[in-house]
């Protein structure tokens, strides 16, 4: 009995190792762990583009620039006028700002002249506006067509569109565009009183010139 009691005791103590090492096995395990972390803010756009001015470069009243101290053009009504001898600027569109992102300034302008603007009875296309963009002059007087004159003024423009990196400052390097438009003085007086007779019979040259400044994120 004392032989058959050490076996079952040897025995019981076998199996606990046994079970103590699948235990082990089984549930003990190595461990490790890493972790990322990162902060990051909104990149800075804060660009502002404004007008210069309020007044518009076509008015009602103009002053005269001879010796007759007083005005030289003045509307009966509150329609601005163009006629010979004024003239006048556009309003330069200041950009201002600092953007941490690259950006595109892109000008596209809108020209549009009525059917008015003619000559003669015949409808020949006569404007005799210059317009000047930069140091760029378009002469309406030299084309024969309403198309083609305000392609290449609009052309113009569109020009002054460029790309800048990240960190520019837009206020000191985007380049702007100037615009201004006269009508001479000294100009074609047979061409420009039919303008302004077709003008007294309601049937009034007109010109618009509208000019748009988006600045937008690229890539």
């Amino acid at each position: 009995m004392k032989n058959r009691s050490i076996r079952l005791a040897a025995l019981l103590l076998a199996l606990v190792l046994m079970t103590s090492c699948f235990v082990g096995s089984t549930f003990a395990k190595y461990v490790t762990e890493g972790k990322g972390e990162d902060t990051a803010r909104v990149a800075k756009f804060g660009v502002v583009v404004e007008a210069e001015s309020d007044d518009g470069a076509f008015a009602t009243t103009y002053d005269s620039d001879s010796n007759y101290a007083g005005l030289t053009v003045s509307s009966s009504n509150a329609d601005k006028l163009v006629a010979p001898g004024t003239e006048g600027n556009f309003a330069a569109l200041e950009i201002s700002g600092t953007p941490e992102v690259a950006v595109e300034v892109a000008y596209v302008a809108e020209v549009s002249l009525s059917d008015a603007w003619v000559s003669d009875a015949n409808k020949t296309f006569y404007c005799p506006i210059i317009i000047t963009v930069g140091t760029d002059e378009f002469d309406g007087a030299d084309y024969t067509s309403a198309a083609d004159f305000i392609a290449d003024i609009e052309g113009a423009i569109a020009d002054y569109t460029a790309e800048y990196a990240p960190g520019t400052d837009l206020s000191a390097d985007a380049e702007a565009v100037a615009i201004s438009w006269a009508w001479p003085f000294e100009g074609d007086d047979v061409k420009d009183t039919y303008l302004g007779d077709q003008a007294a019979e309601d049937n009034a040259g007109e010109i618009t010139v509208k000019v748009t400044v988006t600045v937008t994120q690229i890539d």
